[in-house]
């Protein structure tokens, strides 16, 4: 019995050993068919014309003096397009728990300038919205902030802005979040 089992690893040795030599080449090397080009992004391609990401963020409104706003926590939802790697806009929607739930859609014009070897892009924004909690107000806004890139376009951010509100105290919003790009 000893005699058969090592006959059968002995077998199945010198059958796994041919199996994985290959062909003989006779000093060729073998014919390789043309490489398939994947276009798999690399940790700071995300960064390019014509990128763009939607993000998830906590916030916190911070009002100016004494108003009819207090310092609040919310969220909020944001997508942005860069045209260039240095000019886009953004679209967010920010929801702050207030006396009653503050409402603030803006638009921004966005500049950044992008760090490849860190995978960070500093940026600055400004624009305009719409603001409304019982109170309905135009509003402008300026900012700034960092995006950076963890991998595969996915990363977190992190800024500020000052908002002069129409009708009410004026306040600053800070948000920070992870940021989707594809």
């Amino acid at each position: 019995m000893n005699k058969t089992t090592i006959s059968i690893f002995a077998a199945a040795a010198c059958g796994l050993a041919t199996a994985t030599a290959g062909t003989p080449s006779l000093g060729k090397a073998p014919a390789k068919g043309p490489v398939p080009d994947l276009k798999v992004p690399g940790v700071c391609d995300c960064f390019n014309a014509g990128s763009s990401s939607v993000s998830v963020y906590a916030s916190g409104l911070l009002p100016n003096g004494g108003g009819e706003l207090d310092d609040a926590f919310g969220g909020g939802l944001a997508y942005d397009y860069f045209f260039t790697p240095n000019v886009g806009f953004m679209v967010d929607a920010t929801w702050s728990a207030t006396d009653s739930v503050t409402h603030l859609f803006t638009g921004s014009l966005v500049l950044r300038a992008p760090i490849s070897s860190l995978c960070l892009a500093p940026y600055v924004f400004g624009g305009g919205g719409y603001h409304t909690n019982g109170e309905n107000q135009d509003v402008w806004h300026a900012g700034g902030g960092l995006d950076y890139r963890v991998s595969n376009c996915w990363g977190l951010f992190a800024d500020a802005r000052y908002t002069w509100a129409s009708d009410t105290q004026d306040y600053t919003v800070v948000r920070a979040g992870v940021r989707f790009g594809f």
